[in-house]
C-alpha cells in the first residue's frame, strides 16, 4: 500500500509509532543530561521529563494495540468494583488542587512558584483525567 493509499489506522500507527521513537531519544537525551549535570534543578526537571516521556510511551503503545490487536473495553461490573476507590481519590486530587491555590497565595520565591505551576498543572492533568472516568460511568449508567 502506497503512503498516501494508507487507511486512517495505519497512518495514526505510523505516526504514534514515530513518536514512540522521539520518546526514547528523549529519555536517552534526559538521562545524559542528568548524569553531566550536579545541579539539583536541572536534575529534577530532566527527572520529570524523562518520566513523562516514558508514560507518554506506554500511552502510545497502548493506543497502537487498541487500533491493532486489542478491543478496549469497560463494563459497568468493572468499573463498580474500583468506584469507591476512584472517588476516594477524586477527593485527594481535589484537596491537593486546594492546596496548590493555597500555596500559590504565600510562594513569591520564583524556583518554587515556577515548580508550584508544575505541580498544580499536574494535579489538574489528574482531576481532568477522573473527570473522563466519570463520563464514562455516566454513560454506562446514563440513568445513576
Amino acid at each position: 500500500m502506497t503512503k498516501s493509499a494508507q487507511s486512517p489506522i495505519d497512518k495514526a500507527v505510523a505516526l504514534l509509532q514515530r513518536w514512540q521513537e522521539v520518546e526514547n531519544a528523549g529519555v536517552a537525551q534526559t538521562t545524559q543530561i542528568i548524569s553531566k549535570t550536579q545541579n539539583p534543578l536541572v536534575k529534577l526537571l530532566m527527572e520529570i521529563i524523562r518520566h513523562d516521556s516514558i508514560m507518554h510511551h506506554r500511552v502510545q503503545q497502548f493506543m497502537i494495540e487498541s487500533m491493532t490487536t486489542r478491543t478496549i473495553t469497560l463494563t459497568p461490573e468493572e468499573l463498580a468494583e474500583v468506584w469507591t476507590l476512584i472517588e476516594e481519590h477524586i477527593r485527594l486530587e481535589k484537596e491537593t488542587i486546594g492546596l496548590g491555590d493555597e500555596l500559590k497565595k504565600v510562594t513569591k520565591l520564583f524556583v518554587q512558584s515556577e515548580l508550584l505551576a508544575y505541580l498544580y498543572a499536574d494535579e489538574s492533568k489528574h482531576d481532568m483525567l477522573l473527570e473522563r472516568l466519570e463520563q464514562f460511568k455516566r454513560k454506562l449508567y446514563p440513568y445513576a
